[in-house]
């Protein structure tokens, strides 16, 4: 497995050794490290492991990264001036390769090196450790580690909280006996999905993102649940900049758009009839768009366009697909990858317009695939895009 990325890159967010933009996809680099969470100054060796461990989930905030490996370890680049990325900020130098993270719990005194589920918004990362007999979690439920800031609820720690800079657990959530199926984030809230249907969230939530009962409050400083779904909740959950998208039986084709209160960009009022999404394969969003995709292979979405984030009409049947903060990849059944959206940061690749977009069209992305290779995953985040080949 070969990781490469290509994109926004101003804190090394891409992992490629340096700290500028590129429109290439270039080859991530990863560093071992004895443990994250308590020093950094341990010594780094190159992780050939990493070339045979599949990935499972990229996630990214405003200028950090996370990846979630299939083994479960997770490893993080990009800034970590208040410790977002795992380490202690004992340098404001952002991290230009990708280092593992390994959480210290001092609540407890136990240590986390693997995790079943990831997430970032802007200034922070979400880290949810594996179940018994791959971290050590206690056998009443799961835990959530919270890094980095948050002024306005996005840690969920409570009003006045704004930034930990080693690995601390939300209290007293999820609710004992509960586990976490899913966690989603957006640039200011983050959404969980418990494996009892029911889903909480945090941080922002004046749009309706956390459900209309906390719209008065502006801020859930801490989890609230979410009400009145109208189903329980069953898959994964996906986090717009300010509405949330909950699903529940995909074969029904059900699934719930919370907030995005005033609907300037269709949120609410494009939503498609179920029978249109039944069996869907996956729900993405974008800051302001959503994108379902089909059993069929074709994409139904809804959202802003005016920078081209929604797919062209000609858009081939995808394989997969992959949503960043305003644009989005494709893996075509011809093993090629295309872009299109908001691409000035290099995201959409090396053939923009004059406003740095892909707007009408899709662009094919030049990839540095070798013989005997094939891609087999893609990603996208803020102004970031991802290509994972089989080596």
């Amino acid at each position: 497995m070969t990781l490469f990325s290509f994109g926004s890159n101003g804190s090394g967010q891409l992992g490629i050794g340096h700290a500028e933009d590129v429109s290439v996809p270039t080859q991530c680099l990863f560093d071992e490290q004895g443990s994250s969470t308590s020093s950094s100054s341990s010594p780094l060796i190159h992780d050939q492991s990493r070339t045979e461990a599949g990935i499972s989930r990229i996630v990214a905030g405003g200028n950090h990264t996370l990846i979630l490996f299939a083994d479960g370890a997770v490893y993080a680049a990009g800034c970590n001036e208040d410790g977002r990325c795992g380490l202690r900020p004992s340098t404001t130098d952002p991290l230009l390769r990708f280092r593992r993270v390994i959480v210290d719990d001092a609540a407890t005194g136990l240590s986390y090196d693997t995790f079943k589920g990831i997430s970032a918004t802007w200034e922070a990362s979400f880290l949810v450790p594996s179940l018994p007999g791959g971290g050590g979690v206690e056998e009443d439920g799961d835990v959530v580690f919270v890094l980095g800031s948050g002024a306005k609820g996005e840690l969920g720690f409570g009003e006045g909280c704004a930034r930990v800079e080693a690995a601390t657990r939300i209290p007293n959530f999820p609710p004992r006996g509960t586990r976490i199926n899913a966690i989603a984030s957006g640039m200011g809230h983050t959404v969980t999905v418990l494996s009892n249907g029911e889903v909480y969230g945090w941080g922002g939530a004046r749009k309706g993102q956390l459900g209309e009962a906390a719209v008065a409050s502006k801020i859930a400083w801490k989890p609230v649940k979410i009400e009145n779904l109208g189903f329980s909740a069953t898959g994964a959950a996906a986090c717009g900049r300010e509405f949330t998208v909950v699903t529940g039986d995909r074969a029904a084709g059900q699934f719930a758009v919370l907030g995005s209160a005033g609907d300037k960009w269709n949120i609410l009022s494009g939503v498609p009839a179920s029978a249109a999404v039944e069996g869907y394969r996956g729900i993405y969003a974008s800051w302001h768009g959503i994108y379902v995709h089909r059993q069929d292979s074709s994409i139904v979405c809804w959202g802003r366009n005016d920078r081209g984030q929604l797919p062209p009409g000609d858009l081939p049947a995808s394989k997969d697909i992959a949503v960043g903060s305003e644009h989005a990849l494709a893996l075509l059944e011809d093993q090629s990858v295309v872009a299109f959206g908001w691409g000035e940061h290099g995201n959409c690749g090396p053939d923009t317009d004059a406003q740095g977009n892909v707007k009408g069209v899709y662009k094919r992305i030049p990839l540095p695939v070798e013989d005997g290779s094939a891609i087999v995953g893609i990603g996208a985040g803020c102004a970031t895009s991802w290509v994972i080949t089989s080596r």
